[in-house]
């Protein structure tokens, strides 16, 4: 997508191309973002270090979509490194990490990106509705929903702007991330203590309250919708079809994570 200045550029190493960047490429071009892709900009004879400075250039945003074949890559290293200096010298946002795999090697690796707010790479779809919200803030009477979280333990407080589209998975990611809890429990036992966090709609919490402790163990999330409680144990089902309203408040509980293989953990 030459010519005019494009949303973002898509700094990846080729090896990911194929299982991440192709369908995550096909789902930005459904939503109208436009982008600048190698395979797509860069022809037989073309030099690519100008092709790469003028991607850059007249790219909104850097996309860098980091993992370990990244790592292994001189050419996305440059691309990173060129990212951030044009962001340090204009201090407006022109980085967008993206974690494909191997988070902890990437952060290990670039301890400088540990400062910005990374997104875990989920579904292509998903990944291109944040993008999109990146790109195009909501206005009002966007159709996106505004929910506050608030810890159950701690009373932090989040907000959440997103799609009633996404998950409740990408939900419960989302909260994690902004409470900057753990889903590991150090307590100086040989096996780690794993937990599962729980989102909890404030005005369906005497019904969470009474919920038996075994029962609550298989739930991921207690909706109060328009039909009154729904208790989520999945977590692929999306907000808007299990009700989740505009305004909700949410408190995040944690629970043992009894799905969690104690035995093979230990032999690990």
């Amino acid at each position: 997508m030459s010519g005019e200045t494009q949303d973002l550029f898509v700094s990846h190493a080729g090896s990911d191309k194929q299982l991440y960047i192709r369908p995550l490429a096909d789902e930005m071009a459904k939503k109208k973002i436009t982008f600048w892709l190698d395979s797509l900009e860069i022809s037989w004879g073309d030099s690519i270090p100008l092709k790469i400075n003028d991607g850059l250039r007249k790219s909104r945003y850097v996309l860098l979509c980091l993992s370990s074949n990244y790592l292994d890559r001189s050419w996305p290293e440059a691309e990173l490194s060129s990212a951030l200096a044009v962001q340090n010298e204009t201090k407006q946002k022109r980085v967008l990490p993206l974690v494909l795999n191997s988070k902890e090697q990437v952060l290990k690796t670039y301890p400088l990106l540990a400062q910005f707010a990374y997104k875990d790479y989920t579904t292509p779809d998903e990944v291109a509705d944040d993008l999109v919200r990146v790109i195009n803030p909501p206005h009002q009477g966007s159709t996106d929903l505004h929910l506050i979280v608030e810890s159950g333990h701690t009373g932090k407080i989040c907000n959440i702007y997103v799609s009633p589209r996404v998950s409740l998975r990408w939900l419960l990611d989302q909260a994690r991330r902004g409470m900057g809890v753990s889903e590991k429990a150090e307590t100086g036992a040989y096996v780690p203590f794993r937990v599962r966090w729980v989102l909890v709609d404030t005005r369906a919490e005497d019904e969470w309250r009474a919920l038996p402790r075994s029962h609550k163990r298989g739930v991921s999330a207690v909706i109060f919708g328009p039909k009154g409680t729904v208790f989520c144990n999945g977590e692929t089902d999306r907000l808007e079809d299990v009700g989740v309203t505009d305004e909700s408040v949410f408190h995040m509980y944690a629970i043992e994570d009894d799905r969690y293989d104690l035995p093979l953990a230990y032999a690990g």
